[in-house]
């Protein structure tokens, strides 16, 4: 149960309900998330703006961005968070396990070495921001990563630890299509187990 009531999508009105018709034109329903925020209209309509332009600017692909949402989610032990991610890796076709694996910090077969190498940098970056040293950008630079494409993990990963703050405080309950993904007993959420 959510720390906080959330906004029921057929009773919102004014602004918050203008916010929700965004979100539900895009899932077809209104996340729990964006339910439990919703006592801020424009912080969720600006977060909704920023995570679909975090998702779909730059050069990095989409699916790539989602798997750096995932290892994010899970570093900061959000289980709300990876479940949502994993389920949109399970659309573009990735299996339950490619999903474990890759969240539980095993490079991916499906990903080139360029991009693994980034998955782990995101993965630093979720684990501790400050951690981040000029050695591993000058690495990330030398197997080909531009600034640009840096700038835009390091922003991946801050969206994630924003929304993945908001749904473990506020306690957001998993959606129904979350219930049966596994991410609890494939992937240790509790750092201290």
């Amino acid at each position: 149960m959510a720390r906080v009531k959330l906004i029921d999508p057929d009773k919102a009105q004014g602004r918050t309900k203008e916010v929700f018709e965004r979100v539900k034109s895009y899932y077809h329903m209104v996340p729990g998330l964006q339910k439990g925020l919703a006592y801020l209209p424009e912080t969720t309509n600006a977060l909704w703006d920023l995570s679909l332009m975090t998702a779909g600017e730059g050069s990095i692909p989409e699916e790539l961005k989602r798997v750096f949402f995932a290892v994010t989610a899970h570093e900061v032990e959000c289980e709300y968070c990876t479940a949502a991610h994993m389920i949109a890796l399970l659309g573009k076709e990735w299996t339950q396990e490619e999903c474990i694996e890759v969240i539980s910090g095993n490079p991916s077969p499906r990903l080139t070495d360029k991009e693994n190498a980034a998955v782990d940098f995101a993965r630093a970056i979720a684990r501790r921001p400050s951690g981040i040293t000029d050695d591993m950008t000058d690495k990330m630079r030398a197997i080909g990563w531009t600034d640009a494409q840096i700038v835009e993990i390091v922003a991946a990963v801050a969206l994630m630890r924003y929304t993945s703050t908001v749904a473990s405080a506020l306690d957001v309950p998993l959606e129904p299509s979350m219930e049966g993904i596994g991410v609890s007993c494939g992937v240790p959420l509790n750092k201290l187990d």
